[in-house]
């Protein structure tokens, strides 16, 4: 049987070539949601919060709070789910920031989750389909909480 020499050579130039071509097709552009964030953060606050970004008066605290919210979709399911960090040492003690997530229960009503002075971090490690998030906050522990099938809850406390 004859081999060719020339073989080898002719097939690593192919795949080179074939690698170098499919390197060029760009990305596509990762998907835009199918919502409209302000009126999911509106609908999922009771309307006590109308965009990603503003103040609203607080009757407890009596005072104007500054609040920061987002639209994401944990669990990709298609469908919002709502951090909102509110602004204030009132509602957010030392470190000036609440923590709440609105997340749809199973009959289609916004549940709020959290409600305490933190900030998060949205962790890889996934447990039900949502992802485990971090809590931050002063000192040097950041317990995760890990969603149980119908909200989240404490998973990695911080030791005593």
């Amino acid at each position: 049987m004859h081999r060719h020499r020339c073989a080898p050579a002719r097939l690593r130039a192919a795949a080179f070539a074939l690698a170098c071509a499919s390197a060029a097709v760009p990305a596509a552009p990762p998907a835009q949601p199918s919502w409209n964030e302000a009126a999911v953060i509106e609908e999922a606050t009771g309307g006590r919060l109308t965009g990603t970004r503003g103040e609203y008066y607080d009757d407890s605290c009596e005072e104007r709070i500054g609040y920061t919210a987002k639209a994401v979709d944990l669990n990709g399911d298609g469908r919002p789910e709502v951090f909102t960090e509110l602004e204030s040492e009132c509602l957010g003690g030392r470190i000036g920031v609440s923590l709440d997530l609105y997340i749809r229960d199973a009959r289609g009503r916004w549940k709020a989750q959290f409600g305490f002075p933190a900030g998060y971090n949205i962790l890889p490690s996934k447990h039900l389909g949502y992802p485990d998030l971090e809590m931050t906050g002063p000192g040097l522990c950041a317990p995760v909480w890990r969603w149980n099938g119908t909200q989240y809850a404490l998973h990695k406390p911080c030791p005593r």
